[in-house]
């Protein structure tokens, strides 16, 4: 058992009074770490992070607020999705280990069944991210801020476009990365302001779904302190491209019209879809840089958005 794993499990031995009976690594990267932790009495999600102050609102950078991740917004996120009536996983308890420079949250595991992307399938997604995106507010940013940022949306997602851009550069063709200025400065010009942000995990969905019941239905949102207040064509140019890029999929008839039925979708979507899966893309294989498959399918992606062979 590694360090970290055995600090999972004693965590949920001290916290929760829970005997742990096995620990499995989930999902690791730059900032964090999951751990399954497996009990008689049920299993749990430990999510460790980097314990770092998070920056006021007026030094957040540009990156974090339009596609990044604040610990804080954990708490509010859950109250939230509480008071909606929203199924997500339920958080045990959080701390701070600060010898080793981590926070922690304990959460219930959410042990749905394996996504089979099924018309019902898509279906029952499609109703749970409008059931989401139907909770709005004026505003973009984290659910506990009483008040918007001083820059508008469109200026500061224009902005963290451009840094994306040149911070993914290098990795890119040249004549590519031309190609994405010209056809993205454009857009960028003429995105408009929301009038309303819906409230969505900025992937689009992170959930749990299953079909205990004999239906596909939503186990439980998962993730929860991504999730913020965001402009729905972004989270859904998000889902889009994700279907695509790790399935080969393109979202069917059915999720469009349970999505629909909780909330529409703002006509100018089809108009700005191809310069916010540009953004994503270009986020993409920055992260995965290290991953020659992974990067070279997000530059394919892109070539294929752009037009260029």
């Amino acid at each position: 058992m590694t360090r970290q794993e055995a600090e999972a499990a004693a965590l949920v031995r001290e916290r929760l009074g829970a005997e742990p009976r096995a620990v499995l690594p989930l999902a690791g990267g730059e900032v964090g770490h999951v751990f399954r932790v497996d009990t008689d009495g049920g299993a749990y999600a430990v999510k460790f992070m980097r314990d770092r102050a998070a920056p006021s609102l007026a030094d957040e950078p540009v990156d974090d607020r339009v596609y990044g991740s604040r610990w804080s917004n954990l708490g509010p996120a859950s109250t939230l999705l509480a008071a909606r009536g929203i199924p997500a996983a339920a958080v045990r308890a959080t701390g701070v280990l600060p010898e080793r420079g981590l926070s922690y949250a304990i959460l219930d595991f959410l042990d749905g069944d394996a996504d089979d992307h099924s018309p019902a399938w898509f279906a029952a997604v499609g109703a749970a991210l409008g059931a989401l995106h139907a909770i709005a507010r004026p505003y973009q940013g984290w659910v506990d801020m009483p008040a918007p940022y001083p820059t508008p949306w469109r200026v500061a997602f224009g902005e963290s476009f451009r840094r994306r851009l040149a911070e993914t550069a290098p990795l890119l063709p040249p004549s590519l990365g031309d190609a994405i200025a010209a056809r993205a400065e454009p857009r960028l010009a003429a995105l408009d302001e929301p009038t309303t942000f819906v409230f969505s995990h900025t992937d689009g969905f992170q959930g749990v779904m299953s079909r205990g019941s004999g239906e596909w239905g939503l186990l439980g949102v998962i993730d929860i302190e991504d999730h913020q207040f965001t402009d729905q064509r972004f989270v859904l140019a998000g889902f889009e491209l994700g279907q695509a890029v790790n399935n080969g999929r393109v979202v069917p008839a059915a999720f469009w019209r349970a999505y629909t039925a909780a909330k529409p979708v703002d006509p100018t979507y089809a108009t700005f879809k191809p310069l916010f899966q540009i953004y994503y893309l270009l986020v993409w294989a920055w992260v995965v840089q290290d991953r020659p498959a992974l990067k070279e399918a997000c530059i394919a992606h892109l070539a294929t958005i752009l037009g260029t062979p």
